[in-house]
């Protein structure tokens, strides 16, 4: 299904695979230069996705032969760039980043899109399963996947923000761990766990924020390459986003409180470890205090040759120690 570009140079610049498709008969799959005739030709519907591995040589494919605008194209190949949505010649470029779990970890790839009124093409900079499982649907079956260009962009969209519900829901999950875990008092909670969740939460919320402000404004312009039976599809996929931002900073807000409690028990704990240690140098400093009088080495003494000195001097600080914990207690401080 895949076809690559036909010398051995632009092999390693970039992978491109392309489908036209002219109803009634079925989508074809093209090479690069048969999907540079179907762009110009303006019939049909036009998907090519591409894989960039040399930024350079495929900047120079997107704006030499397929005529797109040397902005759009850097945005699409850089990724720096903060997604935003641009009209340029006729073409609408906008971006969105698509996530995948690596070893536990979320890895963000931003997708570049150039839709047209025939086309639409697609530039990554890696491999992107999604894209390839909705390629070969559209070629199979694309009355039912998408009639127009519009319509696999907002497949492609919706696809990439359903993404994010695993990942918003297993940190949803983690932050309620770490709340209950704090509040039982469970002492191997450290402040790294929690710090850990936010920041994965603050990447998640940065990446669907541009997308959500993207289809905000599909939404409120007045786009003729959105046909307005495409809107109503495009606004679900808008309310996706904003629940998992929701998601993301009521998430954060549990772990703000999560993390300010879990540096009041530690405090607690410190305090009433402080507590115990100040009442037991204050008994032992009474005690000092007794055996300090008794231990000097004057030759007169009252107490010098008496055989009931050391009882009574032990008699003395246990005494001594019994009215200092009546008088702790009494003041509430034990």
């Amino acid at each position: 299904m895949n076809t690559v570009s036909d010398t051995k140079a632009q092999q390693v610049a970039y992978l491109l695979k392309a489908a036209h498709w002219q109803p009634p008969e079925p989508p074809a799959l093209l090479d690069e230069l048969s999907a540079e005739g179907a762009l110009h030709s303006r019939q049909g519907v036009l998907w090519v996705d591409i894989t960039a591995r040399d930024p350079s040589a495929t900047a120079s494919l997107l704006t030499g032969r397929f005529g797109f605008h040397p902005l759009a194209v850097e945005d699409a190949l850089s990724p720096y760039e903060r997604p935003a949505l641009q009209r340029y010649d006729g073409v609408l470029f906008l971006a969105a980043h698509e996530l995948q779990q690596q070893g536990g970890e979320e890895v963000y790839r931003e997708v570049g899109f150039f839709l047209g009124k025939h086309l639409l093409v697609t530039v990554h900079t890696e491999p992107i399963p999604l894209i390839d499982h909705w390629f070969g649907r559209w070629t199979a079956q694309p009355e039912r996947v998408g009639r127009t260009p519009a319509h696999l962009l907002h497949l492609l969209l919706d696809a990439i923000v359903d993404e994010y519900f695993p990942t918003a829901d297993t940190l949803e999950e983690k932050a309620d761990d770490l709340e209950e875990a704090i509040f039982a008092g469970d002492g191997s909670v450290q402040v790294a766990d929690i710090l850990r969740v936010k920041r994965r939460l603050l990447e998640l919320r940065q990446h669907i924020t541009p997308l959500r402000d993207i289809l905000n404004a599909l939404l409120r312009r007045d786009v003729d390459l959105i046909p307005d039976e495409v809107v109503p599809y495009l606004q679900d996929v808008y309310d996706h986003t904003l629940r998992i931002a929701e998601l993301a900073d009521i998430n954060r807000d549990i772990l703000a409180g999560v993390l300010d409690a879990h540096l009041s028990v530690t405090s607690h704990r410190l305090n009433e470890v402080m507590r115990i240690l100040t009442i037991i140098s204050t008994l032992l400093m009474s005690a000092a205090l007794i055996a300090g009088i008794y231990g000097m080495n004057f030759e007169f003494m009252p107490e010098l040759r008496w055989k009931g000195g050391y009882p009574f001097a032990g008699a003395m600080m246990v005494l001594v120690a019994l009215i200092e914990l009546y008088i702790f207690r009494r003041k509430g401080w034990i």
